[in-house]
């Protein structure tokens, strides 16, 4: 078996899950192919605070005009990985404008979650996450009853993102953090199952009382496969 694409990465959004992919994907390849084998992917690697004002201003053409300039930069790549899931707002106008494939987060998630019998999810991510339509209705579509924090948790799980686990600050206060939310809406509402919708989360330790589908793990281990794939 040999690699038959060559895997592209948009990260940045923010370094810490970026540098998690690297290494995740890397894992995962050498696993399959073992010995020294590791993948060929290309990185191009974003400003986070130029998307972060960009959404702040509700401006969205900016990310989609540095995502084209990204992908831009990789040329050799088959396709495209966007290393953040709330960047994945822009998808559906990047795949209007781009030759390349993207490779979309919330379709290996919806995918991982049915293929478990799960129909019911609480869905935690930054606020452009949990509040946007794009990240929930696409799960809707795809036969899921999608729940979100109350505003104050949102409000709580976007300041962890942001001013936490983005700069690489990880300890069991902001795990316990995630872990109160997920328990309290599985009591209250009888949630199935977490999805993690923030690439950030796979800092975290992730002991739920209840099944959890890590959205940088999940689209990890398609990375690898499409790119052994014809």
């Amino acid at each position: 078996m040999n690699q038959k694409k060559t895997i592209g990465i948009i990260g940045g959004i923010s370094p810490m899950s970026t540098a998690v992919y690297y290494s995740r994907i890397a894992t995962e390849f050498n696993a399959i192919m073992g010995g020294l084998n590791y993948p060929r992917l290309v990185l191009s690697s974003v400003n986070m605070a130029d998307i972060h004002v960009a959404q702040l201003q509700k401006n969205f053409r900016e990310p989609l005009r540095i995502f084209i300039n990204a992908i831009t930069d990789m040329p050799s790549a088959d396709f495209i990985l966007i290393a953040s899931n709330t960047m994945h707002r822009v998808v559906r106008g990047l795949k209007n404008i781009v030759d390349r494939d993207i490779l979309d987060i919330r379709e290996v998630v919806a995918d991982a979650v049915l293929q478990n019998g799960f129909h019911k999810v609480l869905l935690l991510g930054s606020k452009y996450t949990m509040e946007g339509r794009f990240y929930r209705e696409y799960l809707t579509e795809r036969g899921l009853n999608v729940l979100v924090p109350n505003e104050e948790e949102r409000t709580a799980l976007n300041d962890l993102i942001y001013n936490k686990l983005c700069i690489g600050d990880v300890n069991d206060e902001n795990n316990l953090l995630v872990q109160n939310i997920v328990s309290r809406l599985a009591s209250a509402e009888n949630v199935e199952a977490v999805v993690l919708a923030c690439t950030e989360f796979s800092l975290l330790k992730q002991d739920f009382c209840i099944p959890a589908f890590d959205s940088t793990e999940l689209h990890v281990k398609a990375a690898v496969t499409k790119a052994l794939s014809f």
